[in-house]
């Protein structure tokens, strides 16, 4: 069993995300913030359950629909070029974040009821799973914003993801799968870490964070080789 301090922690950490989560949801449909694009208030929900307050000072700065024009009326003049960047950056992350916290989510949960024998450890199969469950989570968001028919939208979504989103998935991931590793095999290998204790979610949060930060210089390069296209987006 994990130590009582450790357990209070996982479940502290676990709490806090839903609360940050619970902040986001009233603003976005009871105070009625709805964002122009409506797959990022799945974004910016999924983003705050695993950063937590941050996360929601990311949105309110970053996130919220009118967060820009309110900056242009604050900001002074020579801050505006700089400014929207950063939003852009936030908003391309969080999704990315999104996309592999989601399919982190739904690959482990599944694998581990499909395992005749949970205590048997394949973490490359874990991975993998973790790996082309966000991938399909990323072309399914795709999918639902991309304009034409079914076929043209199939073609978009994928076409758009390789190109824009793989690179800042995989380095996300990376970075995750790394931190998993870690925590599996160092941190917290006695008792093996399973989804059915608070511990491996808490694990899996501060993996995310890690992948959050490790996806940021990537996207970044993207950006600055003009391969982002959410800026409309994001602006509102």
């Amino acid at each position: 069993m994990q130590p009582t301090w450790l357990l209070a922690l996982a479940w502290v950490s676990l709490a806090v995300g839903f609360v940050s989560c619970a902040i986001i949801v009233i603003d976005t449909y009871l105070r009625g913030h709805r964002q122009p694009v409506r797959i990022m208030e799945i974004v910016w929900l999924v983003t705050v359950l695993y950063i937590g307050p941050a996360a929601v000072r990311l949105y309110w700065n970053w996130g919220r629909p009118e967060a820009f024009s309110r900056r242009r009326r604050e900001g002074r003049r020579e801050d505006e070029p700089r400014r929207p960047r950063r939003g852009i950056l936030v908003t391309q992350v969080s999704r990315c974040g999104a996309h592999c916290a989601l399919g982190f989510i739904v690959a482990e949960v599944a694998l581990y009821l499909m395992r005749s024998d949970p205590a048997h450890e394949s973490l490359w199969v874990d991975y993998a799973g973790d790996y082309l469950a966000a991938v399909t989570i990323a072309v399914l968001f795709r999918y639902v914003g991309a304009p034409g028919g079914s076929g043209t939208k199939i073609w978009h979504a994928l076409s758009t993801v390789v190109k824009v989103e793989l690179l800042t998935i995989t380095a996300f991931e990376l970075a995750l799968f790394g931190w998993l590793t870690l925590a599996h095999r160092v941190v917290f290998s006695e008792p093996p870490l399973r989804p059915d204790s608070p511990v491996f979610w808490f694990a899996g949060q501060v993996g995310l964070i890690a992948g959050y930060l490790a996806a940021w210089p990537a996207a970044s390069w993207q950006l600055r080789r003009g391969l982002r296209i959410e800026r409309r987006a994001v602006e509102g």
